[in-house]
């Protein structure tokens, strides 16, 4: 009786544990338990444009014997190996009161004879069971995978095609066994992954697909509910975000305001005070790709900054430099639409305050191309007004707004202005407001206070 309490007491502890996922790049991942272990997975050699961690590991596991995937040598720590290059039986292992499972595979759909073998590590860590798909080139699981991939939490996935499967592919095999969550890796970033597919085609079989920043803690606790895909930021130490809605992994868009986050030494606080925004304040410069973004403010942690409008769906590294001197690399999603929401006025003129059945403006950024566009950094005309297409649905206290106006503010640059009508009646108290162009892309939220 006194054992079957404590496996239950054990049993609790661990699904209550919190673990960190972090995506390094390429197939590597970094996961690690709250107070406890981390392990590593396929850490690829630094040639492949990609920084290992510093947190030391108690495990490094590497599927096959390709440079991008077995640095175990470059993983901080003394790590036990759960080597998968030689892998030709299932094999069991546990390291540090961790259980491994590594289950051979091949690289290709003809029994390795073009790619050679590639082996998938599944283990339980924190109480949740994870699953990596390394360099996975099968036309599909066999029997025998298939039993040691029931009920997996976490699946790693490739999905840029050429050397493993595409995305497409990779969509066929999350069918065969349905994880509560798959993370697409080894694709095209902003820091490698040359020969590879990127953003946005590893996305067109997902369209409820979830972005999320590099690093995401989890427990058994906040799993989603339903299977969701996921594609993580590539790590980095500065973040970028919409400058209106400030989450960690979401994609902006072309011509939106942005922010990024860090720490960029030498660069002063200084504020943009005039039109055509400069690109450059103070020694403080943000370079996307090869080309200086207008800037509308710059200090020693925060970056804010116009995203070019003729930048295409993708991913790009973007730098901050001070005095010509790289001081911060990180890389920017953009995809066509992403709304954000700073502020609504109502007819009064109050913020964030409004009456049933009468007019209110939303101004965010994030609402992609518009017609006719204005020169990066200028204000938009009010003589033609500056559109967009399409409308947007638009939600106050779950009940749909009619959209009457939705494209740039007059006056400024990469503003974002909605108007709508509130519902006629029903509405009272504070209600949210919301705005979103995909089921997957929803914007923040704004609380208005209804009268």
């Amino acid at each position: 009786m006194f054992r079957t309490l404590l496996l239950l007491a054990l049993a609790a502890t661990a699904s209550a544990q919190t673990t960190r996922i972090t995506w390094v790049g390429q197939a590597c991942f970094y996961v690690s338990t709250e107070g406890g272990a981390t392990v590593a997975l396929d850490p690829p050699a630094a040639n492949q444009g990609y920084t290992l961690p510093t947190t030391p590991a108690v495990a490094v596991a590497v599927s096959h014997n390709h440079g991008d995937h077995n640095n175990a040598a470059g993983v901080r720590g003394t790590p036990t190996a759960v080597d998968g290059r030689a892998i030709s039986a299932r094999t069991e292992s546990t390291v540090d009161g961790i259980p491994f499972v590594r289950i051979p595979g091949f690289h290709d759909t003809t029994n390795g004879s073009a790619r050679g073998q590639n082996t998938i590590v599944q283990w339980t860590q924190g109480g949740l069971r994870f699953a990596h798909f390394g360099d996975y080139g099968q036309a599909s699981l066999t029997p025998a995978q298939l039993a040691d991939l029931r009920d997996i939490d976490v699946a790693m996935i490739p999905a840029g095609g050429n050397f493993t499967i595409t995305a497409a592919q990779a969509a066929d095999l999350i069918a065969q066994f349905h994880p509560r969550v798959a993370i697409l890796m080894h694709y095209r970033t902003a820091f490698g992954g040359n020969g590879l597919a990127g953003h946005p085609e590893i996305g067109a079989p997902f369209p409820q697909i979830q972005y999320k920043p590099a690093s995401m803690a989890l427990t058994r606790a906040t799993l989603p509910a339903s299977e969701q895909v996921w594609v993580m930021e590539p790590s980095a130490d500065p973040i970028v975000t919409s400058a209106a809605n400030v989450t960690a992994g979401a994609p902006v868009a072309p011509g939106s305001l942005a922010t990024m986050w860090g720490s960029f030494t030498g660069s002063r606080t200084l504020a943009a005070q005039s039109f055509p925004l400069a690109r450059q304040l103070a020694d403080t410069e943000v370079v996307i790709g090869t080309q200086a973004v207008p800037l509308l403010y710059v200090s020693p942690t925060q970056v804010n900054f116009q995203v070019p409008s003729g930048l295409a769906p993708g991913q790009s590294a973007i730098e901050v430099r001070v005095a010509g001197q790289r001081v911060a690399r990180g890389s920017l999603t953009v995809v066509d639409r992403s709304p954000g929401l700073f502020v609504a006025v109502g007819e009064d003129g109050r913020v964030n305050r409004a009456r049933n059945g009468t007019f209110l403006v939303i101004y965010g950024s994030g609402q992609g191309a518009v017609t006719p566009s204005p020169a990066d950094g200028t204000p938009a005309g009010s003589e033609p007004v500056s559109r967009a297409q399409p409308d947007p649905a638009v939600s106050i206290g779950g009940r749909r707004a009619e959209v009457f106006f939705t494209g740039l503010a007059p006056g400024f640059a990469g503003l974002w202005q909605l108007n709508i009508r509130i519902p006629p009646n029903g509405l009272d108290g504070i209600q949210e407001l919301a705005v979103q162009f995909a089921p997957n892309l929803p914007s923040n939220t704004l609380r208005i206070a209804m009268e």
